[in-house]
């Protein structure tokens, strides 16, 4: 289902880019974090801990369990970071309406959308259609 995008947002991400960051991404779960200056990020959810990492720095993790898919890296920069409701709503409704599954987080500056390696020109295309530039 297609949702409308307001003026006032799409002012936002007509000033906001992306860029696709280099390697693949793999989820792991871990009983240890190793060398956490190597990997994207570390999720303690007081029931597991996960690393999301390069697939090149899992020899560097003892005991692990990982996804199958290897996942690249949409890194979205908001034109308006913290004030720009349905920012994030505007990006992940395109890519479900596209049947694409994602995995995102945030950070201050940053929202980082996975999506699977298959799906990452169709995901860029569409991002690119809401009215982002993308960046190398």
């Amino acid at each position: 289902m297609m949702q409308l995008i307001s003026e006032k947002l799409q002012e936002v991400i007509d000033t906001s880019w992306f860029t696709v960051e280099d390697g693949a991404y793999v989820y792991a779960r871990v009983q240890q974090v190793v060398h956490p200056e190597k990997h994207l990020a570390i999720i303690n959810d007081l029931t597991e801990l996960t690393i999301v990492t390069l697939e090149e720095n899992l020899p560097l993790l003892n005991e692990y369990d990982s996804n199958k898919e290897r996942w690249k890296l949409i890194n979205i920069r908001c034109g308006k970071p913290f004030y720009c409701v349905g920012f994030i709503a505007a990006i992940t409704g395109a890519l479900a309406d596209a049947g694409i599954d994602i995995v995102l987080m945030s950070s201050f500056s940053n929202d980082l959308v996975l999506v699977m390696e298959k799906n990452l020109s169709q995901s860029m295309a569409i991002i690119q259609g809401l009215g982002f530039s993308h960046r190398q």
